[in-house]
């Protein structure tokens, strides 16, 4: 069987039609899970970008050995297994990071379409001058946002932009291999994660009458009195055009996927790494640049993940599922033996039927090593029941019952104790189980404030 990977930066589970969002607007991803498997409780594993896509392509958590780094030497990345067993690999990417990182690593081809957020762009024009349409002091990496507005001075319209040139590139892959048999396609945009550069009218489609400044870019800080209503509710609409933009250009390789006859012999799955504040909590960016780690809540930390298997009724399941799992899943659906020391476990016996349940916890979280400034984020931990944790070791912990407060507002520690003990010494399991070293294990050995 075939299999083709679309990860989509940054795209919130809650903010697809699918899962139930039903003022956005994101069609052909409805479309897609309307005929697959759609998993509701998957959350993002090592945070962010990087460590999400080696979790994915070795199949391990990185999180409790290292952090925005390459794809460690030494350990099998997913197409190496695949080209040695017979397989062909393609990687078709703009997601930034992925080339230093040597996340296309053992690919047999790769195409990148590169200058989306940082890199090289393929195109500029020399006298176009642009400014910022909004206060630098508001957002983060103004200087970077300029230089992204000024790499978007060539396009003519929506065909330039990196999603629709990656996901038409991927399109076109498909046409001219539509009769092929044994490959991986992973196709991989970075939309809709910022800058929000989609057509206004995509923003105007969830806040037509805004007239104010204009965020293509949140603060990565806490909103406090420094944003209006207004400024909150059109960061947010411009974030969510972003994503529609994404879904029309995505469903260009759904829509071939479907026409050309691959949905009767190839898999094709689309996830995510991790969400985005969007004014919840008193948030906007998806980690702090500044003060104290941030909590991967629901919002943060829940990504879609759906999965088409040929011949396999479409349904839904609330078990839990995380980033390791994607490379153990595509093994299994190609029928590949994987050689590799991982700890993903494949998804397809529960999209099959054949289970309920995957994990009981998933760990979600930014690197541990506390020389490194590891956490953006604080750890958190989820039960397969509905609890989750948040703690780390300088700040009090939280505790949430998800069913009861799916939002995570009203932190219940006080009265649940039993509960948090119950999650932190399964993360102090799961460390055990990976091989973290002891010295991480003794500094979090605790879940509540070391004062």
């Amino acid at each position: 069987m075939n299999v083709i990977v679309v990860v989509s930066d940054t795209c919130r589970r809650d903010r697809i039609g699918a899962y139930g969002c039903e003022w956005m607007n994101t069609p052909s991803l409805d479309y897609l899970a309307s005929k697959s498997f759609v998993f509701e409780r998957c959350y993002c594993g090592s945070f962010p970008t990087v460590p999400h896509r080696v979790d994915c392509l070795t199949g391990r958590y990185g999180f409790p050995f290292y952090g925005w780094e390459p794809l460690p030497e030494g350990m099998t990345s997913l197409p190496e297994p695949l080209e040695e067993q017979g397989f062909a690999t393609q990687m078709i990417y703009d997601t930034p990071g992925i080339t230093g990182a040597n996340c296309a690593r053992g690919f047999r081809g790769v195409r990148c379409n590169s200058g989306q957020a940082t890199g090289r762009p393929d195109l500029i024009r020399v006298e176009n001058e642009v400014d910022l349409p909004c206060d630098a002091d508001r957002i983060r990496s103004p200087e970077s946002m300029l230089a992204r507005l000024r790499d978007a001075t060539w396009w003519e319209d929506e065909a330039d932009t990196f999603a629709a040139r990656t996901c038409m590139d991927a399109a076109r892959w498909m046409e001219q291999n539509a009769d092929a048999d044994g490959f991986l396609l992973w196709v991989d945009t970075f939309d809709p994660h910022e800058p929000w550069l989609s057509p206004l009218w995509y923003a105007r489609m969830y806040y037509p009458d805004y007239e104010g400044q204009d965020f293509i870019q949140a603060p990565y800080d806490y909103l406090d009195d420094n944003f209006t209503d207004e400024e909150i509710r059109w960061m947010h609409a411009r974030y969510c055009g972003e994503l529609t933009m994404m879904d029309r250009w995505v469903g260009e390789i759904i829509d071939r996927f479907f026409e050309l006859g691959f949905a009767e012999h190839t898999a094709l799955i689309f996830t995510s790494d991790h969400g985005f504040y969007l004014g919840e909590h008193n948030r906007a960016g998806k980690h702090t640049l500044v003060g104290e780690p941030w909590p991967l809540y629901e919002e943060d930390a829940g990504v879609p993940l759906i999965v088409y298997v040929p011949d396999t009724e479409p349904g839904r399941s609330d078990a839990l599922v995380q980033a390791p799992d994607i490379r153990a899943t595509v093994m299994d659906l190609m029928g590949a033996d994987d050689p590799g020391d991982v700890h993903g476990r494949s998804v397809v016996p529960v999209v099959r039927g054949e289970r309920n349940g995957h994990r009981e916890f998933a760990f979600s979280s930014g690197y541990l090593d506390e020389d490194r400034d590891p956490l953006k984020t604080r750890i958190a931990v989820r039960s397969h029941d509905g609890w989750s944790l948040h703690f780390h070791p300088a700040y009090e912990p939280e505790v949430y019952r998800i069913p009861d407060d799916p939002g995570e507002t009203n932190n219940i520690f006080e009265g649940n104790e039993d509960q948090a003990a119950r999650l932190h010494a399964a993360f102090l399991d799961f460390l055990r189980e990976v091989g973290a070293p002891e010295a991480t294990i003794e500094r979090l050995g605790s879940y509540e404030r070391r004062r």
